[in-house]
């Protein structure tokens, strides 16, 4: 009988030891084979834009981190799984909840109709006129919450909604989309889609963002500096997002007006070694969204957006909010030192 027994200890011992060597769904780990094989690498390096060596000094050692490496790229981890052929976060819960044995975590993580998850990039968002705690959307670059599609006349256009009022270059009055005039810049100030007005922060221009009719009675000199950003920022969002099928060079020249006379993004770069390393100029990105070459390009978009807001915040408030941009922002920087400002030209 001894022999028996232990001949099915042992047999139970393997079964225990292959389960072991293999994921939940069945298979060899796949980051081993992503690490093995240098021509899934090569493609991925490719789709990417950036060099096989700066894409495996990204991942690390297996297993990979692709929160991080997608970080150090500058790009989003759906982005970077996309490319290595791996399945996102939200697809990779999908695969496991088949069957029912990851159905109350699915269903926990999931908002409801109609409302926000409780964990995503609004819940972080700053809500004080003074230091926010540091996280995405504090000042600088968060989660990735943009998309573009190629349309039928070849340009990239953003899904989303266009912001609806804006200043008129050369004057104090904010119009809609339709050219009408609604009330002067300086009897208005910046709100979200829920009427709520926006707390003065590096948090750049997001989608429901407008601008409304309302006393700026009490504010500081930071504050209306901050909301008549805003008023600037919301028309050349929609040239570069929305409308830049039929806006002209004289018009995005007019645009950019408050960005050029302060000097503020004169210059292009696209040799870094990861996208993260390039940067678009006024003229640069104009040019790269007139003729994207059928490219997603909204990473390079939003870049210039989020940075030439930034940029432009620090040149019209006070050394004192441009310590707070630095203090809160997401990556450590020093926004305000990155725009290589020699002369504050204020509003």
């Amino acid at each position: 009988m001894k022999q028996p027994i232990t001949g099915l200890l042992i047999a139970f011992a393997l079964v225990v030891l292959v389960a072991c060597a293999t994921n939940t769904d069945g298979s060899m780990g796949d980051t081993e084979v992503e690490h093995k094989d240098p021509s899934g690498m090569e493609s991925a390096a490719k789709q990417l834009g950036v060099t096989v060596e700066a894409l495996r000094d990204a991942l690390g050692p297996p297993p990979p981190d692709t929160k991080s490496a997608a970080r150090k790229l500058g790009i989003s981890e759906s982005q970077l799984n996309q490319a290595l052929g791996r399945p996102s976060a939200g697809q990779d819960e999908e695969r496991r909840t088949q069957g029912g044995t990851r159905d109350k975590v699915a269903n926990k993580e999931r908002p409801a109709p109609g409302g926000q998850n409780s964990k995503g990039p609004d819940k972080e968002r700053p809500r004080s006129g003074g230091p926010p705690p540091k996280g995405p959307g504090n000042g600088g670059r968060g989660e990735d919450r943009y998309a573009c599609v190629i349309a039928s006349s070849g340009h990239c256009i953003f899904t989303g909604i266009p912001h609806d009022t804006g200043l008129k270059q050369g004057t104090d009055e904010v119009f809609d989309r339709d050219g009408n005039f609604l009330f002067s810049v300086n009897e208005s100030v910046a709100a979200n889609s829920s009427g709520e007005i926006l707390v003065a922060s590096g948090k750049p221009a997001s989608e429901g963002d407008d601008l409304i009719e309302s006393s700026q009675d009490g504010m500081t000199s930071d504050e209306k500096a901050f909301h008549k950003v805003m008023a600037v920022m919301f028309p050349i969002r929609n040239a570069l997002m929305y409308d830049i099928a039929t806006v002209t060079q004289p018009e995005w020249d007019e645009l950019v007006k408050d960005l050029s006379r302060r000097s503020i993004k004169d210059t292009t770069y696209v040799d870094g070694p990861t996208p993260r390393d390039n940067y678009y100029g006024r003229q640069g990105v104009f040019d790269l969204a007139k003729n994207p070459d059928g490219k997603d390009i909204h990473h390079e978009v939003m870049k210039f957006l989020e940075e030439s807001g930034l940029y432009l915040l620090c040149h019209v408030t006070s050394d004192e909010f441009n310590q707070i941009l630095k203090d809160t922002h997401p990556e450590g920087h020093d926004p305000c030192e990155d725009a290589m400002i020699v002369t504050k030209i204020p509003f």
